[in-house]
């Protein structure tokens, strides 16, 4: 056992300071001295070193998204409207070969007319056999030199699961590895998952994640592909985010063309109400208000794809199907049949 009369005894709080690979102890008051906060690597969303995931359902584009912020992130440039700081990516491919990724990135550089350069600041580790997160761990943390990587970038998450993604236990001590190769490494991890492929009315973006809840809620960032409506050749999605060190971002449409791949931002989207809204006693006020509302929801989906269906506009307004079956039937001009919504201006 340590002699005591050898060991650091401090004479007031402010002294004692502790930093391990595990925590560390400071006091409050010395705090902005010894820490400062890490760079930004996306603008309004993500700190460099910490986690983010994408998730989305089946053919939603979410690689795609992932390319566009590899590029994004290689060049400087903007990613779903946001600024990054220019670094270098690893991207970790279980699903697609070395050629294969190439080629889809120097289309979508082809595409935006950005230049080839940025090549440079890519990396692809293609991963042909089953690698769980502890092997795929160790074997970064001994090849890979810190500070190297601004980011790494893992397509899919459940690629290295061991176990079901729906045990909690399991899924902690994947997302405990992750920020431990994080920080290891001072880069951050950003994912790509699956949503639910059945999801009953409205739901938060953490509790669309297929899966253990803890997935969402151990992570800085969250951005989710909350809907997906095809018309005229155009994937619209309706992007939703769950920041924890950054304001928090209304929804917004971006639109992907299938065949070449361009993004474009949507302006003045509807305000979308919160899951308490719903929840709440509606008055009078609060019931002519929401069909207002449904009225201006009803024609921004109409102007953006078209025919409406009540799925959609229970998605756009964070509202049970009951709810909105109620303000449909209540509200002039407005019918229903077989799931689809029309609107008549009375």
């Amino acid at each position: 056992m340590e002699d005591i009369n050898n060991t650091f005894i401090p004479k007031d709080v402010s002294e004692f300071t502790v930093e391990t690979d595990d925590f560390s102890v400071s006091c409050i008051s010395k705090v902005p001295k010894q820490k400062s906060m890490p760079p930004v690597l996306i603008e309004n969303i993500l700190h460099q070193g910490h986690s983010m995931l994408l998730c989305g359902p089946a053919k939603s584009y979410k690689s795609y998204l992932l390319l566009m912020l590899c590029i994004g992130i290689a060049t400087g440039t903007e990613w779903l409207g946001n600024k990054c700081s220019q670094g270098n990516v690893l991207l970790i491919e279980f699903e697609n070969s070395e050629i294969m990724t190439h080629n889809r990135i120097k289309s979508i550089l082809e595409e935006n007319e950005l230049d080839e350069s940025c090549l440079s600041h890519i990396s692809i580790l293609s991963i042909k056999n089953t690698f769980n997160m502890d092997k795929l761990t160790d074997w970064l943390i001994k090849n890979v030199p810190q500070d190297l990587y601004s980011a790494i970038i893992i397509d899919p998450l459940y690629k290295i699961f061991e176990g079901a993604e729906s045990q909690a236990e399991f899924v902690d001590k994947v997302l405990s590895k992750i920020d431990y190769l994080s920080k290891k490494l001072k880069a951050s991890i950003i994912m790509c998952h699956h949503t639910k492929k059945e999801t009953q009315g409205y739901q938060s973006p953490i509790d669309k994640i297929s899966g253990s809840s803890i997935i969402g809620r151990d992570i800085a960032a969250l951005i989710c592909i909350s809907a997906v409506y095809e018309k005229d050749g155009y994937s619209h999605e309706l992007i939703k985010t769950k920041l924890r060190h950054f304001p928090p971002q209304k929804p917004f449409y971006i639109n992907i063309s299938g065949g070449t791949y361009s993004i474009e931002k949507k302006k003045n989207t509807p305000k979308t109400n919160t899951a308490s809204e719903e929840s709440a006693n509606i008055s009078k006020s609060a019931e002519s208000k929401n069909k207002k509302d449904l009225i201006r929801f009803y024609k921004f989906l109409n102007e953006t794809i078209g025919t409406v269906k009540i799925n959609q506009l229970e998605e756009l307004m964070g509202v049970s199907k009951n709810t909105l079956k109620k303000y449909i039937d209540e509200t002039p001009g407005f019918s229903r049949d077989n799931g689809v919504v029309t609107y008549t201006a009375p």
